[in-house]
């Protein structure tokens, strides 16, 4: 098995969803088929309730608002950026991979290379990292790539995003 790491990302929307995410979840990235003004939009969600562990369920994720994982499963948590969803509804489109992200720090107001919180396309961000898994040949794992370093290069933080192949066969 193959699978691509594309690496200091951003999950965009924190305005619209407002949930705070543990570092050790896995969310899963979807189409997002209800968007009218994005055909290439995808949601990042919260596993259900019955894929996370047990003793973690009560764990409190937003102190504030004192949001604990049972009451954020299952919901959307955020966007991934344009340009990239376009590349990963593609790879989503064929059926041969899934999306994964996971976030790598707090909510927080975006940073170059992303837009300025003020700008458009700024505002709070969440720091992540995505992952397309389960690709079954090398052929398909460079056809992603490709894909990705598409997309990405029609992007404006282009410069810091990194993409990974990982040979995972043993």
């Amino acid at each position: 098995m193959y699978s691509i790491a594309v690496l200091n990302c951003v999950i965009k929307g924190y305005h619209d969803f407002q949930i705070r995410i543990p570092t050790w979840v896995s969310l899963r990235v979807e189409r997002e088929y209800s968007n009218t003004r994005d055909q290439h939009a995808c949601l990042i969600w919260m596993p259900s309730l019955v894929e996370i562990p047990e003793d973690k369920h009560v764990e409190v994720t937003d102190v504030k608002r004192y949001f604990t994982i049972q009451d954020i499963a299952g919901l959307p948590v955020g966007r991934v950026p344009r340009y990239l969803a376009a590349g990963f509804r593609q790879i989503l489109d064929s059926e041969r991979a899934a999306v994964t992200c996971r976030t790598t720090g707090e909510p927080c107001q975006s940073f170059p290379p992303w837009p300025h919180h003020l700008e458009p396309g700024g505002g709070v961000v969440i720091p992540c990292d995505f992952f397309v898994e389960g690709i079954t040949s090398e052929t398909t794992a460079k056809l992603f790539s490709s894909i990705l370093k598409t997309a990405i290069n029609e992007m404006p933080e282009k410069c810091d995003i990194e993409i990974k192949i990982n040979d995972n066969v043993n």
